[in-house]
């Protein structure tokens, strides 16, 4: 501490070994506003990102005099920065901090730094040991994994926090989520990552996974579906312990769940790690593209341990069989498993009762440690007890078939009503969860703001805003803010520009009370209270928070896409959400129809996405009978949600390319009638760098227009060689050759211009290019004379289905470009 101030403290444990001591002291005197600590180790050896260490400690060159001629002598502060590379030092068990900037002189000098700890990205990795004589500029730290090691600190830790101490990656920081800080909070006390509750049920599937992960082969990926609030990160969190934690001499894992919005995303640092690593992904159906740039960092050939990918979601049947396809195309392992989990798995062994129960108590310990934390306020006038009277969790023995989350609400609304007598006046448990919520954002909000400052209702619009539209920079945030703040006042006619300054502290209130564990500006209110949330800021806005909050200008699209994918998630358990996302899209339908479809149809099985597409269809006609309405909009809108729906009839997988290609198309057609009312303007160039999108069909269908492809140029080739081999021909001499090749060659760019590009048809040498060729090709067959008993008539048949197969051919392996027509000549 800077200051002079002493406060006494209790040791709860100590280590002569380690020179380490565990102190309990009152959090408002020491302490007030640190978060947590979290304890990791350093797993990936990838030079290029390695990060800088430091660590703080009472050095023996730091000791000084109080004054000039006092005899009073004061311990300061040394702080050094360096690097560690993991593999030194890895036979003695130790790391080596290379220390930046100072060299060792004397090694009396260090004497004092014993037991200081040394600190990566925020995460406490080592404890300094001693300053070998021998060696320039290192110091020798022990990682904190022997520490952990022992049974009796994690006892104690656990004992005053309520949370085991579990090593993170610290040098993977940004790449993967930090472990939540402890609030209390109903979001908090919820999210699984806090493991408040203990894990029951799922023995069978942990083991299976467990397998799986054990499995041959450097990489691999596999999908774990099943409904909200079933456990599916609660496992990952569960599968994540049983695999760190040390088994005789084998290697132990190290691993966590995917940030959302990472600062960098060089993975290539997962790829490079010397401990077995494994990756979850929560939410996959909406970061398909993520988990493809991971996937290509994990495929190229590489040096470090294995690694395994847990791709968690609600269903696997709108993305799961084509994004596997793709996976196994770039290498990245058998990319075939798909674990499901059911309501039942939790309920393994266990009865709804005795979850009850068991959560109950779990919560009453956890929230009596975050008191004495002082995370309390004055409203906690009643003591926290396990055995709260039910008032929500009566009759929960009856209940069956529920996944666990609905035991863990009950239980948690209870233990809180006796704690809080304000609580057990409201009629449903969610509601008691949410009045919890609003006291913790309370208390923070006037720690900022002042007593007299807080809005609350503001405050709850602006939460909703946070949660709808994330943000990944601060530009994200206030735009956030901006667009809460105006939904919030929507309806009071023109009013004054909101005070930057307001603005900013409001943010800073959002960015204190659910900060982010991603890398992001902030985090968000948690599941399962983010539905009740979200239906709660809408009933007090009219009903019409999503609708205008979607429309606000300042949202960048990426904030639209994420609104709407939070919107779609959560209507799932409040159906009026989408309601208020329909009317949303139908009032903008240029600029939120396109986003509307591709996360639709990316983040739903293919049943919903067509309920959904069918309502949105119904808000579309509505609006469009309104009088002030722009036609042409309406028709393109009507236009292109038929298309989109028409392709998810099909059961078509690549929904995102199909949309992608249909606007594209749409733009394309725009400007052709631009140029025909312009004739004189030079039409644009296509872009040379459109990616290819390869057109998906079934592995028959694939084997067959192949063969008849290959076929097609065998074809063409013998009857070149026996046409030009005929005495008709001989009189040409060896020119005649020429022929051999240009032909095939004549096939293959009409096949490679068609096929990379949609058909130019108002341009005449789109019909004459191909009849030309296959007209040609049918001269030669009847100079060859085949010995095959067909009619001469009939070769200009043949030649144009093996032509189109080629074309077609080449979709399959090659790709098409995503745009319409090229520039006409």
């Amino acid at each position: 501490m800077a200051s002079a101030t002493f406060s006494e403290a209790v040791a709860v444990w100590e280590s002569a070994e380690w020179d380490v001591v565990l102190l309990v002291a009152d959090r408002a005197l020491v302490g007030a506003g640190v978060q947590a600590v979290g304890f990791g180790e350093l797993v990936s050896d990838y030079p290029a990102r390695r990060p800088v260490c430091s660590t703080t400690g009472f050095a023996k060159a730091m000791r000084r005099k109080v004054s000039a001629r006092s005899e009073r002598y004061v311990d300061d502060l040394k702080t050094v920065d360096g690097r560690i590379a993991p593999h030194t030092g890895s036979r003695s068990k130790m790391y080596s901090l290379e220390v930046d900037g100072a060299v060792v002189t004397d090694v009396r000098n260090w004497q004092g730094l014993s037991g200081a700890g040394v600190f990566c990205n925020g995460v406490l990795v080592a404890m300094a040991t001693l300053v070998d004589p021998q060696w320039d500029r290192g110091i020798l730290v022990r990682p904190l994994s022997h520490l952990l090691a022992d049974k009796s600190f994690a006892a104690a830790v656990s004992a005053h926090t309520g949370m085991a101490p579990r090593l993170q990656p610290a040098d993977l920081k940004g790449l993967l989520d930090d472990i939540p800080s402890p609030t209390l909070s109903s979001s908090h006390l919820l999210d699984p990552r806090a493991q408040v509750v203990g894990l029951t049920g799922m023995t069978d599937l942990i083991g299976q996974i467990e397998q799986w992960c054990n499995g041959p082969g450097q990489v691999d990926v596999a999908a774990v579906t099943g409904l909200g609030g079933t456990g599916k990160s609660r496992l990952v969190v569960e599968l994540l312990s049983r695999l760190t934690a040390r088994h005789d001499n084998s290697r132990p894992w190290s691993g966590g769940f995917l940030s959302e919005t990472p600062p960098h995303t060089d993975y290539g640092m997962l790829a490079s790690s010397s401990y077995p690593l494994l990756i979850a992904v929560d939410l996959a159906e909406a970061h398909i593209p993520q988990i493809r740039d991971l996937a290509r960092a994990l495929a190229v050939p590489h040096d470090g341990a294995c690694v395994r990918v847990l791709l968690l979601a609600r269903g696997h049947d709108g993305w799961w069989p084509a994004l596997s396809r793709y996976l196994r195309a770039q290498q990245a392992g058998a990319a075939r498993e798909t674990f499901m989990l059911t309501p039942d798995d939790a309920l393994e062994g266990h009865g709804p009762e005795n979850i009850y129960v068991e959560a109950k108590a779990a919560f009453a310990r956890r929230i009596r440690l975050l008191q004495q934390a002082g995370h309390a306020d004055s409203t906690w006038s009643d003591t926290v007890v396990a055995d709260a009277p039910r008032r929500y969790g009566d009759g929960i023995e009856h209940t069956l078939r529920q996944p666990v989350i609905y035991h863990h609400v009950a239980a948690l609304a209870d233990v809180l009503a006796r704690a809080n007598p304000d609580f057990a006046r409201k009629d449903h448990p969610m509601e008691v969860l949410l009045a919890n919520e609003e006291n913790y954002l309370r208390r923070i909000a006037e720690a900022r703001l002042g007593t007299g400052a807080v809005d609350m209702k503001l405050l709850h619009t602006l939460v909703s805003a946070q949660l709808l539209a994330g943000a990944t920079t601060a530009r994200d945030g206030k735009a956030a803010i901006r667009a809460g703040f105006d939904v919030h006042h929507h309806g009071y006619g023109a009013t004054a520009p909101p005070d930057p300054e307001r603005l900013a502290a409001l943010d800073d209130v959002l960015a204190a009370a659910y900060p982010a564990v991603d890398g992001a500006h902030w985090g968000a209110i948690g599941a399962p209270l983010a539905a009740a949330w979200l239906t709660e800021a809408g009933t007090s806005n009219g009903g019409e928070f999503v609708e205008h909050f979607l429309q606000h200008d300042v949202l960048a699209p990426e904030q639209r896409r994420r609104t709407l994918s939070t919107v779609i998630r959560a209507a799932q358990e409040q159906p009026a959400l989408a309601d208020a996302a329909h009317r949303a899209v139908a009032s903008d339908p240029e600029r939120l129809l396109p986003l509307a479809a591709q996360t639709i149809t990316t983040e739903l099985g293919p049943d919903q996405a067509q309920q959904w597409l069918a309502d949105l269809e119904h808000s579309i006609t509505d609006r469009a009978a309104q009088p002030d309405v722009d036609r042409d909009v309406y028709e393109w809108a009507a236009a292109f949600l038929g298309e989109v729906q028409a392709q998810v009839a099909t059961g078509a997988e690549e929904m995102d390319e199909f949309i992608d290609v249909l606007l594209h198309e749409d733009t394309a057609d725009e400007e052709d009638d631009e140029a025909e009312s312009e004739p004189d303007t030079d039409a644009p160039e296509r872009p040379a760098d459109l990616p290819l999108i390869r057109t998906r069909v079934s592995v028959p269908i694939r084997i067959v227009i192949t063969v008849l492809a290959v076929g097609h140029l065998g074809l063409v080739t013998a009857t070149l060689i026996i046409a030009l081999n005929s005495d008709s021909m001989r009189g040409v001499g060896w020119a005649r050759w020429c022929f051999l090749a240009g032909v095939p060659s004549a096939h293959l760019a009409i096949a490679t211009a068609y096929g990379s590009r949609p058909p130019v048809r108002r341009v005449p040498i789109f019909w004459i290019a191909p009849l030309f060729i296959i007209v040609w090709t049918t001269a030669f067959a009847v100079m060859a004379h085949l010995p095959l008993p067909l009619p001469w008539a009939l070769w200009p048949l043949v030649f144009g289905i093996g032509l189109v197969a080629l074309a077609f051919a080449w979709r399959m392996w090659v790709g098409r470009f995503p745009a319409a027509e090229p520039p006409t000549v």
